[in-house]
């Protein structure tokens, strides 16, 4: 029995000893400056390369393994920015993926001037191939309400005359694929017709992960475009690891450190809490390694527009909190494409201008829909008790309604004579005199006294748990969890050492709209404009059958329209398949 005892824990100790080893390798590997492996890359599929100030330009997000093309389980995390050739970040979002997909939009507003644009995207992780690798496109905005349109001047033609060379046109230029095919049944439709699009895969191996785009035909864009077939283009070469930038493994990851207003205070291994307040709130902790730094993960969804961060038991403000900005980019690569604009474009730019300014008024009646996020469970579980304070009598005070109302839970005064909230264990479990976890609208309380002092007629309920909770190397005899009617304790709360700041957040999921003329809504919508260049945009289609059927609308816009989907096969092949029709 002693011999097999021992050969468990031999076992045990090797298995440790080389998870150590591998992790010493690593940091050697990265000190060295080799390049980081199994490297991710994220390809975009926007629904146009130009646009005019008032659209919206859509687009998915594929995040890929570098070496099969699969989608990547890695980052959970994409970020994705307008950059203008000034090397000045216009636009800045943060995107949610989910299985190495994730999709988005950004409204072009009219303070933005007319320019040639680069969109770049990237996650956190690719980085460590250098602060310049990420994915690149040329994105061209005309804004027609300023005179000043210089930046599309070409030196080289007379603009007093026109030009019949100058009009870029995409032609029908379907990328044969043979294990997936789009048919449309028709090339010509009338205005406001129902149209059946067919995608269809001719094996197994064409089913996957696509987006899909139905948009009038630019007269004005350029023909030279990005898919999934070259894409890998617009990447550099990688280049030596700088220093290790963590993945974006489970969520938004939260860097931060701490330092010590006295030399001689230890900064390791100390608890940071960060609150997300509000009704749906998030509560995380964190440890500090030997040098204060500490990580927080965060996966779920919130509602908070700031975060605040306070080191837990730091009753004498010893510590100074600081969380690491957004990894920077280097945007001195870049090189733009140039645009030029003609006198013939004139008419082109005049009646799409007043189109979108006839969409945007009619925007309430056809709007995307914001998707709301799951409800956050408070991280304690469920609470023992809840006590909605309007079904009590109530209390001048918050003081005289736990006495009298709260059960479980008393205030007494500690040696400084300070009041401090008490919560009783569940049997069998003994007194241990730890304090609770005391929030306030989901912001972390550590001065009890500021709920004693908070007027019981702003509050709406209370929750208490009596179970114990560890974070870091600390325990908290239960929980008192107070919420007022407005929800908004947070905005008026202070206390030193608190830090307290704006959150880069994820952009919310939607719903896009999608014109009908079925039924009912024909009369319904009869009466209102429809001057849609965009007819379709699906940012995501999981092929789990063989035929997939998407039915849409043309607008009152004639001309030529194309269909491009992008994506790639389970396989990890790309897939660019592009088909063009008219609505007349």
């Amino acid at each position: 029995m002693k011999l097999k005892i021992n050969l468990v824990l031999l076992i045990v100790v090797h298995f440790a000893y080389l998870q150590i080893y591998a992790q010493g390798n690593a940091v050697n590997f990265l000190n060295d400056d080799k390049l980081v492996p199994h490297q991710e890359q994220v390809f975009v599929h926007s629904n146009s390369n130009l646009a005019f100030v008032g659209e919206y330009i859509y687009y998915s997000i594929y995040c890929l393994k570098n070496n099969t093309g699969l989608l990547s389980d890695v980052s959970k995390i994409a970020y994705l920015k307008l950059v203008d050739e000034n090397e000045e970040i216009v636009l800045n979002q943060k995107i949610k993926l989910i299985n190495g997909k994730g999709n988005s939009n950004f409204f072009i507003p009219s303070t933005i001037p007319s320019g040639n644009y680069k969109l770049i995207a990237y996650t956190q992780w690719m980085l460590n191939n250098g602060k310049s690798y990420f994915y690149s496109n040329d994105i061209t905005i005309v804004n027609p309400y300023t005179s000043n349109q210089a930046v599309f001047r070409d030196k080289n033609v007379d603009l007093t005359e026109d030009s019949s060379t100058n009009t870029n046109k995409i032609e029908n230029n379907t990328i044969v694929n043979s294990t997936l095919s789009i048919d449309l049944g028709e090339n010509t439709y009338a205005t406001r017709q129902p149209i059946n699009l067919k995608i269809a895969a001719s094996t197994l191996e064409g089913l996957g992960n696509y987006s899909i785009s139905v948009r009038k035909v630019d007269e004005l864009e350029t023909k030279t475009t990005t898919s999934t077939l070259n894409f890998k283009n617009s990447y550099p070469e990688m280049s030596n690891v700088d220093h290790l930038i963590l993945p974006e493994l489970r969520g938004e990851l939260f860097v931060g450190e701490i330092s010590a207003n006295n030399d001689s205070t230890n900064i390791n291994n100390k608890a940071v809490a960060l609150s997300f307040p509000g009704k749906d709130y998030l509560f995380k902790s964190a440890t500090t390694d030997a040098n204060g730094r500490f990580y927080a993960n965060v996966e779920e969804d919130y509602t908070a527009e700031e975060v605040y961060v306070q080191v837990m038991n730091n009753p004498n403000n010893e510590f100074e909190i600081g969380l690491s900005p957004e990894e920077a980019v280097n945007l001195s690569n870049l090189k733009f494409n140039q645009f030029t604009i003609h006198r013939d474009m004139e008419t082109l730019i005049q009646e799409r201008s007043i189109y979108n300014q006839i969409e945007n008024a009619y925007y309430s009646s056809k709007p995307d829909t914001i998707l709301i996020g799951k409800p956050n469970k408070r991280f304690y579980g469920e609470g023992t008790m809840n006590y909605v304070l309007d079904e009590y009598t109530r209390f001048a005070s918050i003081k005289e309604t736990f006495v009298e109302v709260v059960e479980h839970v008393w205030i007494q005064q500690n040696k400084q004579g300070q009041n401090e909230f008490h919560v009783r264990p569940i049997a069998p479990f003994v007194e241990t005199g730890k304090l609770p976890l005391v929030f306030v609208d989901g912001i972390l309380v550590q001065d009890h006294e500021r709920l004693i002092n908070l007027s019981s007629a702003q509050v709406e309920s209370i929750n208490i748990s009596r179970n114990q909770h560890f974070y870091g190397t600390r325990a908290f005899q239960g929980v008192v969890d107070v919420v007022t009617f407005k929800s908004n304790f947070y905005e008026n709360y202070y206390t030193p050492n608190l830090l307290a700041q704006k959150l880069f957040k994820p952009n919310e999921s939607k719903n896009y709209y999608e014109q009908s003329y079925d039924g009912d809504l024909k009369e319904a919508n009869e009466r209102l404009p429809d001057f849609r260049y965009q007819l379709l945009w699906k940012p995501t289609i999981q092929m789990a059958e063989k035929v997939e059927n998407i039915k849409f609308y043309s607008s009152d816009i004639t001309g030529e329209f194309e269909v491009s989907l992008e994506g790639f096969t389970k396989a990890g092949l790309p897939v660019s398949l592009k088909k063009n029709f008219w609505v007349k």
